[in-house]
């Protein structure tokens, strides 16, 4: 090799050695560690940056950062405030990954249950109600929801029954459960019915009908409304398993009697 070419050969070596150097002293120095970053929106959230939306938006974006990329309790709420901030802006692009990944990480307060039903929100935006639906199972499956909640998933399953979009006799259960919840009897049992009659070979049509004779007794306090259904369940299915219960209903007259006197006659039947 000529003296040229060695000189040149060993430029080149220096060059790349000089240019990995920097860039290692570069990423080093815009590493920045857990403590700043968390100082750092600190900093921003006692800022007067804050009273603008462009300086809302910075917040979020940090918070998501931050949220992402940790996993302690801090980041957790950083996780989810960034998620609720994007989305009630409407963003659910943004939204629907971090709510995603917060309900993997808490599955018992009440904003894992705000979280759950946003993000089944975003589904059922975007038509996808199977998933919609799993969120909601999960909600019910932990805790009583809210009366927001509540309310927020009636909306989730008109939308559904509005869209025509494979909706299930259990598409009406669940909307009269959330009506119960939240002391709207006359469209829980509006609900019930036209499951009754929209699907008349559901396989739990009988506990339908037991159900709305039970929310005018029990909740509504319509007697003539819940002897109705009693009667229509007996005709329908004499041999079910609750029949001589609804018997029993009918033919003492418990639908006219208080809880105190409901429970006299049955101490006097267990002597």
């Amino acid at each position: 090799m000529d003296t040229f070419a060695s000189t040149l050969l060993n430029h080149n070596k220096m060059n790349k050695t000089l240019i990995l150097a920097l860039t290692f002293t570069t990423l080093v120095a815009c590493t920045d560690s857990k403590e700043d970053k968390y100082q750092r929106i600190v900093d921003l959230e006692q800022s007067d940056e804050l009273n603008s939306t462009e300086g809302l938006a910075k917040l979020a974006k940090m918070h998501q950062d931050y949220g992402m990329e940790y996993a302690d309790a801090e980041a957790n709420n950083y996780l989810y405030a960034a998620a609720q901030f994007y989305y009630y802006e409407n963003k659910f692009g943004d939204a629907k990954p971090l709510l995603s990944e917060y309900i993997k990480r808490d599955d018992s307060t009440e904003r894992y249950r705000n979280a759950a039903l946003n993000l089944a929100n975003i589904y059922s935006v975007e038509t996808d109600f199977d998933n919609s639906d799993q969120l909601i199972t999960a909600v019910l499956d932990k805790e009583i929801p809210t009366p927001a909640q509540w309310q927020q998933i009636i909306k989730l399953y008109q939308d559904k029954i509005t869209a025509k979009i494979d909706v299930k006799p259990s598409d009406y259960e669940r909307l009269s459960l959330a009506f119960v919840a939240v002391g709207r009897y006359g469209e829980a049992t509006s609900s019930l019915d036209t499951a009754i009659t929209k699907f008349p070979d559901y396989e739990k049509r009988n506990n339908l009908i037991y159900r709305a004779g039970f929310v005018n007794w029990e909740f509504a306090k319509n007697t003539d409304l819940a002897k109705k259904y009693y009667e229509y369940f007996l005709a329908e299915y004499p041999e079910d398993d609750k029949a001589d219960d609804v018997k029993q209903i009918l033919n003492s007259g418990m639908l006219k009697m208080s809880n105190e006197e409901i429970l006299d006659m049955l101490k006097g039947k267990g002597n």
